[in-house]
């Protein structure tokens, strides 16, 4: 097949990229252009319109408002400081987080205890409550629990407490025998910044089971079946259930060793007199609960110690006439003493100890007289706390009160003769 020329008409093969006759090329060619300069505008602009996108994220990222959640403690930082926020139930414990409150519930009709919240500077564990305290809007607390509980617990509205001012905040959590066995304290701290901190401790409850003792059901004649019984109870009963034992009006000669749970010993009057100890008792630590001793006579000889209490006890209504030392407390254990008489022993009652949190700041009531010392205080674990002697007699003793670690003491209604 033939084609024509473009060029000068003359017919062609079809296939020829030239024409003989006028020799001029047959391909259509397009002039060559310099590269343009508009991808290399345009990969620029890309890439700072990619970085900005990017750094905009990460401001976003940063500067929005956040919400931390621990339980126990958290750390929180800003752009100036950086806390340590700690929740404990203990006084003087601001280093030391408690996720879980156990506690122990007993035959009384209601509990109460504290949650504390501590603000620690987080580098060098300063008390950074007035600095953190300033940055925050409110603070609530909530108690998650299950619905529909016949005795829900309850908590007071978080607020600084005098008898702990190292706290920044605390609140008081109120509960039953009724209550649910498990719940949260829920702390949330809503901060100007907009940031949420949620800060949990868990109340576990335990509710302790109740185990009666008298003459009736056990053998309580004499100081060997008083501690048969006494060893049995420890190797049968949890150690957080109470236990309760009336004593009767016998006299019980032989040392006894208070051990295992908890045990409250009340004692008896007959027309010969009441319940009555000549040779003491030995608590030895462990048991989680306050050990009462009740309308309990202990009479010495000059020697010994009537009552040595390596466990929390509460003795009230007890006399203590001729003992060396009367109420001996040591290791790191609280005891208290009301309504009780202490005659004619070297010493009363004789604190010495530390690090364990108060059980209550009642020595109400009592008589000291005729001792050498009525009351010696070589060293209290609650130095900020003011024991209280209000209505105690101290009467004809050599030295009313030894008081060597400075403790503070209420004895402006005490009398002294």
């Amino acid at each position: 097949m033939e084609k024509k020329c473009p060029y000068c008409g003359s017919l062609i093969p079809e296939e020829a990229s030239f024409c003989p006759r006028c020799a001029k090329s047959l391909n259509q060619r397009a002039q060559a252009k310099p590269p343009g300069r508009l991808a290399f505008r345009l990969l620029p602009g890309a890439g700072l319109l990619l970085a900005a996108v990017l750094f905009a994220s990460a401001f976003y990222l940063y500067t929005r408002p956040k919400t931390y959640e621990g339980m126990g403690e958290i750390t929180y930082a800003d752009s100036n400081s950086s806390y340590q926020l700690v929740l404990n139930y203990l006084l003087e414990h601001r280093y030391s987080p408690e996720p879980v409150l156990n506690a122990n519930i007993g035959g009384e009709d209601s509990y109460r205890t504290p949650c504390w919240l501590y603000i620690n500077e987080s580098s060098t564990g300063a008390d950074a409550a007035d600095a953190f305290m300033e940055k925050v809007d409110s603070v609530q607390i909530k108690i998650e629990q299950p619905d529909g509980s016949l005795s829900p617990v309850l908590c007071s509205e978080p607020e600084p407490l005098d008898f702990n001012p190292e706290a920044a905040l605390g609140t008081l959590v109120d509960f039953t025998r009724e209550s649910p066995s498990l719940s949260r304290i829920l702390w949330i701290i809503s901060m100007k910044n907009g940031d949420t901190i949620r800060l949990g401790m868990d109340l576990s409850l335990y509710k302790v089971e109740i185990h009666n003792y008298s003459s009736e059901n056990a053998d309580l004649s004499d100081s060997k079946a008083l501690q048969a019984l006494i060893d049995q109870i420890a190797e049968e009963i949890d150690y957080r259930d109470e236990v309760n034992i009336t004593l009767p009006a016998v006299t019980y000669t032989e040392p006894l060793i208070l051990h295992g749970p908890s045990i409250n010993l009340t004692g008896s009057e007959s027309g010969n007199g009441r319940t009555t100890f000549t040779a003491g008792i030995q608590m030895r630590d462990g048991a989680s609960l306050i050990s009462y001793l009740t309308g309990i006579d202990f009479k010495g000889n000059g020697t010994g110690v009537a009552i040595s209490a390596a466990g929390r006890l509460w003795t009230k209504d007890c006399t203590f006439d001729g003992w060396k030392t009367a109420l001996l407390v040591f290791g790191n254990v609280w005891a208290n003493a009301t309504d009780c008489t202490f005659t004619d022993n070297d010493i009363g009652l004789h604190y010495n100890s530390t690090d364990v949190s108060p059980s209550d700041s009642r020595f109400t009531g009592n008589i000291f007289a005729g001792n050498g010392t009525g009351v010696l205080l070589e060293n209290v674990p609650a130095a900020d706390l003011t024991l209280d002697f209000g209505q105690c007699l101290f009467e004809n003793n050599e030295t009313d009160l030894d008081n060597r670690c400075s403790q503070m003491v209420d004895l402006s209604e005490a009398v002294f003769r």
